[in-house]
């Protein structure tokens, strides 16, 4: 299992979200170019860029940040308000290794397809998940789909690795929505999950891996102290 530390940005600050409520939002102190050396000096290969205010703001706000976080050595996964083909080419442009796409797979298939063929597994599928729904554009509206109509619909194009976010634990350090991601298991065999929102434990890590989970996104436990990333990453790379 792949653990990926997670840098969230907000005017060109380190910030995180409770709930995916914008106005609950923690700012720390830390430096980008000083916590992602951290993040490379305890052994990650690959830093988890969540460009929040594009996210709510509908456009990429935090492009030149990748270009900087590449130069230290880390791969960089993207993702936040790239809601146009022209915005997801920039992402690549400046750098990014993969990107984690949403709002724009659920409104338009057409595109799902496109991607997918223009970039293969560069491009995965962000599922955000509130109480059981699918939720877009930075959280603030419904997908009009359920989780796995979205997943099948992606699927039968051909993507196999979905980032997960179970939104309502986001922030909170209250442990992941394991069941959730049991559900998917079960129903999606052939494909691999990242999960996100609520982990705060090296248990945490520990029983996502025993159940079956490609990867784990670490963002307020890792900047809060709850977890080491040198202690994660051992973890998550244990037999």
């Amino acid at each position: 299992m792949i653990v990926f530390p997670a840098m969230d940005l907000y005017g060109g600050e380190i910030v995180r979200l409770r709930q995916g409520k914008f106005s609950d939002r923690t700012v720390y102190p830390a430096k980008i170019a000083e916590t992602a050396k951290s993040f490379l000096e305890a052994g990650s290969e690959w830093i988890h860029l969540i460009d929040l205010q594009g996210a709510e703001e509908g456009a990429p706000r935090h492009l030149s940040v990748v270009g900087r976080l590449k130069e230290t050595g880390l791969l960089v996964q993207y993702g936040g308000g790239l809601r146009s083909e022209e915005d997801i080419a920039a992402a690549f442009e400046a750098g990014a290794d993969r990107l984690y796409l949403g709002s724009i797979l659920v409104k338009d298939r057409f595109l799902a397809g496109r991607m997918y063929d223009a970039y293969g597994s560069k491009v995965i599928p962000a599922v955000d998940i509130r109480n059981g729904d699918v939720v877009i554009s930075g959280w603030k509206e419904a997908g009009g789909i359920a989780p796995e109509a979205l997943i099948e619909r992606l699927r039968a194009i051909g993507y196999r690795l979905f980032l997960v976010t179970a939104v309502h634990r986001d922030g909170m350090e209250t442990g992941p929505d394991r069941e959730m991601y049991r559900r998917l298991l079960v129903r999606f065999p052939d494909i691999g999950f990242i999960a996100a929102g609520g982990l705060s434990s090296l248990e945490d890590i520990r029983n996502l891996k025993e159940d079956g989970l490609a990867g784990a996104v670490l963002g307020r436990s890792l900047y809060e102290g709850s977890i080491l990333l040198k202690d994660a990453l051992r973890e998550a790379a244990s037999c």
